[in-house]
């Protein structure tokens, strides 16, 4: 993220009126060093993303992207102070900065690049330090490209692989016509598993059998108000303001008057269900709430007369299936996979322990990759697969690690979003390029290079 945070700072500073601001008040030729400078350690920025590094390395990164944040302000701040440009008046403006050199607000502005100036010094001084040089040149070309375009897979697809049997049994549970009763169905497995894929696609094809289907993700922080005004607005209507009686009324009469299929995906505390369950009617005419959760004690809660649906690890034969149907997804697997990659590619899927999201992950990341023995093994080998149990960290943490370094910061924008928070892509891409992430590519827009970057992420993750 600090190269993007250097690269936002340099675009601004070259900006045409900033810089015709900036000379008329004299502190160009300042600016214009501090440019140098920063350039200068953005090649090392780029060099330095390329490493794992230490706390020192860590230190120092952080230390220019604060200086490039304290640039900014700067710069910011001092514009402030600067009349707006109008049509037919430039030549007055001109004038009027003319006869203002000696102001306050430029002897402030001159001090605060000196300042800069010695930071910069201090840091380039401990780059020396701690090790961190520039590996050579290219590296800008490389940043830019996103990875070959392939044909993407149905994520429902890739995640269902081995789920054939469980999404006959919960389908069996959901439509069992001899129980009227409003019933509970869980679906439990750590995080990964695939548990909302599967109940994705138990939704799809089962609920045409409901007169009413609504689909609530709930997650880690909720309010029951919100969980309300979802199912509200999957109803049509207008949304509740609050608890009172009689606004919960009028939900509680829209669901009971016909069955219906509530699916309540992810789901983190005990006390959800006891905040949710008076609020859903029980009509006896076979409605369906479907749970997906980490925890046995949410589904416990929920239906204590019924045995959660746990969902297992998938065997080596479907991780391998599964790994390889992402990571060459133009191949037919009934044409079969040449035998050094079968070879390479059982090894690599037993290592993700039978996890369907680490599979998908790294499936994705050899998906962009050559495909070959020679890479697969590399890939492999650099690969740390931390301790027991953590592989999934370990193949995000390298997935993330290859990603070209224009991605790595699209892709860390994600986390200001709330979690399970549908996001507008027309939204996020416009974001992208009001942050300074995408840059001028040849002769394609700065939408269509976003476009581009969020197609590549989709396919990798």
């Amino acid at each position: 993220m600090a190269e993007s945070v250097v690269s936002f700072v340099l675009r601004k500073l070259g900006d045409a009126f900033v810089k015709e601001v900036l000379h008329l008040y004299g502190v160009s030729g300042q600016v214009e060093k501090v440019s140098r400078e920063l350039s200068w350690i953005q090649a090392f920025l780029k060099d330095a993303d390329r490493k794992h590094l230490d706390k020192r390395q860590e230190h120092w990164v952080k230390e220019v992207r604060d200086l490039a944040y304290a640039i900014e302000d700067v710069i910011d701040t001092f514009l402030l102070t600067v009349p707006e440009k109008k049509p037919g008046k430039w030549e007055a403006v001109r004038r009027l900065f003319l006869k203002t050199k000696k102001l306050p607000a430029v002897h402030i502005l001159g001090n605060e690049i000196n300042t800069i100036e010695a930071r910069i010094q201090e840091i380039e001084a401990s780059r020396v330090r701690y090790g961190i040089s520039n590996l050579g040149e290219g590296v800008e070309g490389e940043i830019e490209q996103p990875a070959k375009r392939i044909v993407p897979l149905d994520a429902d697809e890739a995640g269902l692989v081995g789920f054939e049997e469980d999404q006959e049994k919960i389908i069996s549970l959901l439509l069992d016509e001899t129980n009227k009763r409003r019933s509970v169905i869980s679906i439990v497995g750590t995080g990964g598993l695939g548990k909302t894929t599967l109940a994705r696609k138990v939704y799809r094809s089962v609920k045409e059998k409901f007169n009413i289907r609504i689909w609530v993700t709930v997650s880690q922080k909720f309010q029951t108000i919100d969980i309300l005004r979802k199912i509200a607005d999957q109803l049509q209507m207008e949304p509740p303001k609050d608890l009172s009686e009689h606004q919960v009324t009028k939900l509680y009469r829209s669901l009971a008057k016909s069955s219906y299929l509530l699916v309540l995906d992810d789901v983190w505390t005990k006390n959800f269900w006891n905040q949710i369950e008076g609020l859903l009617p029980e009509e006896n005419n076979g409605s369906r709430i479907l749970i997906t959760t980490r925890f046995v004690k949410v589904a416990q809660v929920a239906n204590p007369t019924s045995v959660p649906y746990k969902l297992q690890f998938l065997s080596e034969d479907q991780s391998l299936e599964l790994l390889m149907k992402k990571a060459l997804p133009n191949r037919d697997a009934n044409d079969g996979y040449p035998n050094d990659l079968y070879s390479i590619g059982r090894e690599l899927a037993k290592r993700c322990g039978g996890l369907p999201l680490a599979l998908v992950v790294l499936g994705g990341l050899l998906s962009t990759k050559l495909a070959n023995n020679n890479t697969w093994s590399k890939m492999m080998q650099n690969m740390d697969w931390g301790t027991e149990g953590k592989q999934c960290i370990a193949v995000i943490g390298t997935s993330y690690d290859d990603l070209p370094l224009a991605l790595k910061s699209c892709f860390l924008y994600f986390a200001a979003f709330p979690e399970d928070y549908e996001i507008d892509a027309t939204s996020v891409l416009r974001m992208w390029i009001a942050e300074g992430f995408i840059s001028q590519q040849n002769n394609k827009t700065l939408e269509d290079t976003a476009e581009s970057f969020l197609e590549d992420l989709v396919q990798r993750y």
